[in-house]
């Protein structure tokens, strides 16, 4: 049966991927070795899930830009919906980059609708002899993003510049302080007021445009 939305095709991962299994090994001279490094598992891990969904009927479109916002464009009975594949390590708090805090930036200002991409996201945990899908979340980027005890979102910072915008413990049920769309892009404008301007997009500017897009 084709899949019709997004929903469809998280029920599926969730009924056909979580609790599955996987082993990732190397074998150089003869000798094999079963890796349970979390870069390994995590970088394996999403290299397998568009193929997964390829293979589930989803037409991918992936951005030619590896780094940029968001991953893939996907087709599902005849609409398009942006996504971000993400996963970590089930056992530690997500960590993963959820988007490049300056790309993001510029990307929202030159298309708004990309706010509204949705995240799959895998938690695996490591086990001996390999890794066990641990579990599976479908969310929008206002529902794993939350302010931090400093900034006005989670945000990675380097040498006193905003580098990635990062997740907060929303796998143990937490709720987000944000509680909306709005409340996050006021969120990213806070923040690049705190950082500066980056000298492309005045920060007064591209809260008018965004908030505008959104609230039509």
């Amino acid at each position: 049966m084709a899949l019709t939305s997004l929903e469809e095709l998280y029920n599926k991962a969730v009924k056909e991927i979580k609790g599955q299994k996987g082993v990732i090994q190397v074998t150089i001279g003869g000798i094999p070795k079963t890796s349970n490094s979390n870069d390994i598992i995590g970088n394996c891990v999403q290299e397998w899930i568009p193929q997964w969904l390829e293979d589930n009927g989803l037409k991918l479109e992936t951005n030619p830009h590896s780094q940029a916002f968001p991953d893939f464009t996907a087709m599902i009975d005849g609409k398009r919906y942006d996504m971000e594949v993400k996963c970590w390590n089930h056992d530690n708090a997500p960590a993963f980059d959820i988007a490049n805090f300056d790309g993001f930036y510029r990307e929202i200002y030159e298309n708004p609708n990309k706010l509204f991409a949705h995240y799959l996201i895998f938690g695996y945990t490591p086990t001996k002899h390999g890794f066990t899908i641990q579990e599976i979340y479908l969310k929008r980027i206002w529902e794993i993003t939350s302010p931090s005890t400093k900034y006005p979102l989670g945000v990675q910072v380097k040498q006193g510049k905003p580098y990635a915008i990062r997740p907060f413990a929303f796998h143990k049920g937490q709720q987000s302080k944000f509680t909306g769309l709005e409340d996050f892009v006021n969120a990213i404008y806070e923040a690049r007021k705190i950082f500066g301007f980056d000298g492309r997009v005045d920060p007064a500017e591209w809260h008018k445009k965004v908030l505008s897009h959104i609230e039509e």
